[in-house]
């Protein structure tokens, strides 16, 4: 078998699209290589024509082709001679649709008269569907009515970190450790965080009180200015150096252009938790290309919650697998406080190393969390909008963080660090359970039952075609 892949963002253009809304599909794409090279010769695609050029090619050959498009159903390809099939993530518990009488009445150029923003009838033209959560899975399959295969299947997280947790768990490491870094790094411990000076002022004024605080910090940790002209991804990043961390680690991976992963909630649940505290470390791992797109708010809500004995450290930079690793073995726990997930790559990542974690058991996050690997935060129904749907009408729900829960959680969290045969159990328990969700094995038997189906429904609709001829 002949299996094509493709996304929007490849190796290349990655940590320039660090932030925009399709970056994770490049991510998404990766993490399902291992499964599916074990099922055929997977082929890395960049264009249309491309696709359909192999197609052609391989199939005179006598091979079957598939395509896998890692895109968001509005973006995915249709009308291709090679079967498609569409990889997603999706974090509502509706999906976007178009009524008739939408239809009818919209304007060239308007939401609803692009026919690709009815995900029913995307679907209808595709080979099948792959959902990353159980609960998209049942709304494209009631979309569907049995019409095209789906199937819900993470990307095969554990396999890539098998042997990173011990056979025991985790023992509680609260001693100083480090991981290597070269970026731009924000420590709350290296400023001067002053409430009185943002708490009355206007935005612009606190803004720049925030510029002048990170000013001094700056020239402490000596890291390069931008030349006149030099765009800030094109400078010259800093030199390797270890970053030292100690007591209870928190770490969260997150986009901070992205307001459903609650980010700030989650910094100020934090120190109010620990603001007593210095054996707690909060890291936030920034996914984003810009530094100036959070730096002031960020500098400003540290200063506005300060004084705290806690300290909080924000990762402005990109991380090798090496690195990343080193990351994760210096912390204890991985924090999410999102609104919807449509997998969660990182809180995956870290509970297959054995990390457990704070998170709300909801959106894809149900189909692995379990309160014996992770602290349950709580949450509950809000209406919003589709993200790409510009009439901002409330068709969907999200879900709304209860920050008290996060914050008695950080504190209940903390406490089990105490514990060590507690918290090796369920470092243990993280490991173990992200092995049978999203071991390379149980997605490979998935996926050949998918294909399966797929090749037989294909099979079906050419021979239909060849009788009508």
């Amino acid at each position: 078998m002949i299996i094509l892949v493709g996304s929007k963002i490849d190796q290349t253009s990655i940590q320039a699209a660090l932030g925009k809304p399709e970056y994770s599909y490049f991510f998404l794409l990766k993490d399902f290589l291992p499964a599916l090279e074990r099922l055929g010769q997977v082929i890395s695609v960049k264009s249309i024509e491309e696709v359909e050029a192999l197609y052609q090619q391989h199939k005179e050959a006598g091979e079957q082709v598939i395509f896998f498009s890692f895109t968001p159903p509005h973006q995915t390809p249709l009308g291709l001679a090679c079967p498609t099939v569409c990889v997603f993530a999706w974090e509502f518990d509706s999906l976007p649709s178009i009524s008739e009488d939408q239809a009818a009445k919209a304007k060239p150029g308007d939401w609803h008269a692009d026919q690709s923003n009815d995900w029913g009838r995307v679907f209808a033209q595709l080979s099948g569907v792959i959902p990353t959560s159980r609960e998209t899975a049942a709304l494209v399959e009631r979309s569907c009515q049995g019409t095209v295969p789906v199937a819900a299947l993470p990307a095969p997280i554990w396999s890539r970190f098998a042997n990173v947790c011990p056979v025991q768990g985790w023992p509680v490491e609260k001693g100083t450790r480090s991981f290597r870094f070269a970026g731009q790094v924000i420590d709350s411990r290296q400023l001067k965080l002053d409430p009185e000076s943002v708490a009355h002022r206007p935005y612009s004024e606190a803004k720049r009180i925030s510029k002048a605080l990170f000013q001094g910090w700056w020239h402490e940790v000596r890291l390069p200015r931008s030349r006149p002209g030099l765009h800030p991804q094109d400078a010259p990043l800093p030199e390797l150096r270890p970053i030292s961390v100690d007591g209870v680690v928190y770490t969260s991976v997150l986009n901070p252009a992205d307001g459903r992963k609650n980010w700030i909630e989650m910094l100020s649940a934090f120190c109010w938790a620990f603001r007593d505290r210095p054996d707690a470390t909060l890291i936030l791992k920034m996914t984003h290309r810009d530094i100036e797109l959070y730096r002031g708010t960020l500098l400003n809500t540290l200063a506005r919650l300060s004084p705290f004995s806690c300290r909080v450290v924000a990762l402005h930079g990109f991380l090798d697998d090496e690195q990343y690793l080193e990351l994760i073995k210096a912390t204890t726990y991985y924090v999410n406080a999102s609104s919807g997930e449509g997998l969660c790559i990182p809180l995956m990542e870290f509970l297959s190393c054995g990390r457990p974690a704070l998170a709300p058991a909801h959106t894809a996050m149900a189909d692995y969390l379990h309160e014996d690997c992770a602290f349950l935060v709580d949450s509950c129904l809000q209406p919003t909008d589709w993200p790409h749907d510009p009439t901002g009408i409330h068709l969907t729900h999200s879900h709304r963080l209860n920050w008290e829960s996060l914050m008695q959680l950080y504190s209940a969290s903390h406490g089990v660090a105490s514990d060590p045969l507690r918290y090796s159990e369920m470092s243990r328990q993280a490991s173990e359970r992200l092995r049978e969700f999203s071991s390379v094995e149980r997605v490979v038997d998935e996926l050949q039952r998918f294909l399966a189906q797929v090749s037989a429904q294909s099979s079906s609709i050419e021979l239909r075609g060849d009788r009508q001829r």
